[in-house]
């Protein structure tokens, strides 16, 4: 087995590149990946990944491409037998892939010394990671054959476990148990969604109920585990502050797993793990405090806590790329969630004996401190009542820093809506508060009976810029001709970036002769002041289509098409010239 071919990678933060897009990039716009595991983190952005592959055998080999992480939304592959293209993912039916398997596998058939260029394309709103291995097909069966082993064993285990605890629970009615046994359940239950299982087995064509289940296994199990930390280190019967800390927790996964079913699917991923790190380090913290404080069960509680933890972190680390993926970090959750299960339930025996050890010795000494616990009742609803005042002054010292962050979301808003109407490169008005305010101001026109102009404008063989001095270059050619631009016109007048490398200005009030004279002004201005660039100087030439004239019931649609029309004729007639239309 290869632990990994050697790729290159080309990020499509579009996601609209096709496969014959892909095929004519140059050879620099690929790029090496560094990592064997292919892991790009959480992006919206789509990869598409090349590998050459060839057989130096005399003889043809049956290949297998296997993609270790389930969880990718959608996968395509292009360059397989029969230039087939393969289509699969956890967001498609299961029965659309070629092998049913619970990972995505990629058949591959080479003839002796053939080569084959292999390319895919991968997108998720998980994490990106590839960790793709190529092996034969007997060294897959055998691979698959051992990993099936490892999985019964562990699943196996947790259903002992769950067994285990429900009958002691039946027996004892002890609550810590019940918690217990969800906990385990709901944890096996993820590890069940996360290596690619339930979409195989449970739900292989809800697509969407499984997007979610992820998440919510994950909020789902953190609440039992919450449940059965706050029972286990009987934390009621410690400092109110425990409770306090536990209902805010509780409250943070109720408030996950709403995000999980109505939430966007990112937001719902990245609240799971924070709330996972944040209360498994909080358990072991309490755990330590309790052990601290003479609660003797705590000691082996910190232990699990910690392999949990340290499980989770490796788990997490490298779903964002921070660390390569490898079976160490894939079932790093499992190893240390088996652990931490069987630690608890040593823990659970543990404290089953040292309780009815400390039954007895309170049966003991109950009437020699009932009335001590009279003035520690006393003393404890003194203490509740103070932390109560408290509490309210904290919540009106919260309410009216609530109200502050409101007033303040309200202006970022404000600024948001704003940047939301221009063009992010040029800071000119975009397409679509183009055709707002050109709906406006044709409106305002025909009310008033005044002519108006719309002036169509194109850069001149871009591509051969870009080409020839790279897209940074580009981009600063586009913010040089729109500062150009914007600086001969009025304040009245409105300038767009209409997409790529044109240009839209709308002239208010403006009768044809002053929106010709106004566009060959503006053409003579760019070709006398070319763009400089890291020392260079770029020439840039500019073809304008003008249409002008009195406006009538038409659309502006219809406007700037006969502006567009009038541009094409410009350029039709060699580039570098303005070309004037009239408003129908």
């Amino acid at each position: 087995m290869l632990p990994g071919p050697f790729m290159q990678v080309w990020e499509d933060t579009q996601q609209q590149a096709t496969i014959d897009d892909v095929r004519r990039l140059p050879d620099s716009a690929w790029q090496p990946v560094g990592r064997r595991d292919a892991s790009f983190g959480y992006t919206s952005s789509a990869y598409w990944l090349r590998l050459q592959l060839h057989n130096p055998q005399a003889k043809s080999m049956d290949w297998v491409l296997l993609i270790g992480n389930p969880l990718l939304d959608y996968l395509d592959a292009y360059g397989l037998d029969g230039e087939r293209v393969y289509r699969s993912g956890d967001q498609r039916p299961f029965a659309a892939r070629w092998i049913e398997h619970r990972q995505l596998l990629l058949p591959l058939h080479l003839a002796a010394g053939e080569s084959r260029k292999l390319i895919l394309r991968m997108q998720t709103e998980g994490s990106a990671n590839l960790s793709a291995s190529l092996m034969t097909s007997a060294t897959f069966n055998h691979h698959e054959q051992r990993m099936l082993l490892l999985q019964g064993l562990f699943f196996g285990a947790l259903a002992a476990m769950l067994i285990y605890n429900l009958s002691i629970f039946v027996i004892t009615r002890d609550r810590n148990y019940f918690w217990y046994s969800l906990f385990v359940a709901s944890f096996g239950c993820y590890q069940f969604i996360q290596l690619g299982f339930a979409l195989q087995w449970l739900w292989p064509n809800s697509l969407g109920w499984h997007q979610l289940s992820f998440p919510l296994s994950s909020a789902v199990t953190t609440l039992f585990g919450i449940l059965f930390t706050y029972g286990v280190l009987d934390l009621k019967h410690a400092s109110p502050r425990y409770t306090q800390v536990v209902n805010v927790l509780l409250g943070c996964t109720w408030l996950v797993i709403g995000l999980c079913v109505f939430g966007p699917y990112q937001a719902a991923l990245f609240g799971s793990f924070v709330l996972v790190v944040a209360c498994a380090a909080l358990a072991c913290l309490f755990t330590l405090l309790r052990w601290r404080e003479g609660y003797k069960p705590a000691r082996l509680f910190a232990i699990g806590w910690f392999v949990l933890i340290a499980a989770s972190l490796f788990s997490i680390l490298s779903g964002t790329g921070l660390i390569a993926n490898s079976l160490l970090t894939l079932h790093a959750q499992q190893i240390g969630g088996l652990i931490e299960l069987t630690v608890f339930s040593i823990a659970l025996a543990v404290r089953i004996r040292q309780a009815q050890s400390a039954q007895q010795l309170a049966q003991a000494r109950l009437f020699a401190k009932e009335h001590q616990l009279r003035v520690e009742q006393a003393r404890r609803t003194e203490l509740q009542k103070q932390i109560n005042d408290g509490l309210e002054l904290r919540v009106t010292e919260r309410t009216a820093a609530l109200e502050q962050a409101l007033s303040e979301l309200s202006v970022a808003h404000q600024q948001l809506s704003e940047l939301n109407r221009r063009d992010g490169l040029t800071g000119l008005f975009n397409h679509q508060t183009l055709t707002e305010e050109l709906q406006r101001i044709q409106a305002q026109a025909m009310r008033s009976q005044r002519p108006m102009a719309i002036l169509m404008m194109d850069l001149d063989h871009f591509k051969q810029v870009n080409d020839h001095y790279g897209h940074l270059a580009g981009d600063a050619c586009l913010q040089h001709a729109a500062q150009r631009l914007q600086q001969r016109l009025r304040s009245s007048d409105l300038l767009a970036r209409f997409g790529g490398e044109e240009f839209v200005a709308v002239l208010s009030d403006t009768d044809p002769a002053g929106a010709y004279d106004l566009a060959a002004q503006l053409r003579n201005d760019l070709a006398l002041h070319p763009c400089t660039y890291q020392g260079q100087t770029i020439s840039l030439t500019i073809s304008i289509g003008v249409c002008a004239g009195l406006p009538d019931s038409a659309d502006s649609e219809q406007l700037l098409q006969q502006a567009d029309q009038a541009l094409y004729r410009a350029k039709a007639a060699g580039r570098n010239r303005v070309e004037s239309g009239q408003l129908a």
